[in-house]
């Protein structure tokens, strides 16, 4: 296995803030990728830069990760919603069968370990919001949304439960 790791957004643009701390995807999601990294020698963390627009970004670090010879990518967002009530997690997916494969692990492990909403894999198309990030690679790729930065109570579960989090999307890519 060559798992790798792309943290969601860039250092300009860092995504959605989570309404308990102000931190933003990109912050959050270099942490958890960190946690990840930890688990094996077999993981590499990616980050996009800035630069030629958001369809240029995603082709640059997935050309990065291509280059690398990644086995399955997993790029890392959280959701965000207008009413704080809205929880769970979902999983985006090309719909290719190795993308399905570890979307469905993927889904399944956050699940467990969040214990929140199961919003489930949805398959998107290249022209669909994320869906350039799970065809741009060789690799079967999954993009996570495992909770929502705008629900206070699943922010403070997902730092509570980070580590687990971190091992459950480890494990998931072993599948692949």
């Amino acid at each position: 296995m060559k798992l790798a790791i792309i943290v969601g957004h860039n250092s300009k643009a860092q995504g959605a803030v989570r309404v308990t701390d102000g931190v933003t995807e990109y912050s959050w999601n270099s942490a958890l990728a960190e946690e990840i990294e930890a688990l094996g020698d077999d993981v590499r963390i990616f980050y996009r830069t800035k630069g030629g627009g958001y369809s240029a970004e995603i082709d640059r670090v997935y050309s990065e990760v291509n280059d690398w010879g990644a086995t399955a990518s997993v790029e890392l967002h959280f959701n965000a919603a207008s009413d704080e009530r809205v929880a769970g997690c979902e999983t985006l997916s090309s719909g290719s069968s190795g993308s399905t494969v570890l979307c469905e692990a993927l889904q399944a492990r956050m699940v467990a370990v969040m214990g929140e909403r199961d919003r489930g894999v949805k398959v998107v198309s290249k022209d669909d919001r994320g869906g350039r990030s799970l065809w741009a690679g060789k690799a079967p790729a999954a993009l996570i949304e495992p909770y929502f930065g705008s629900n206070p109570d699943s922010c403070d579960l997902a730092d509570a439960k980070s580590k687990e989090l971190a091992k459950a999307i480890y494990d998931a890519a072993k599948t692949v």
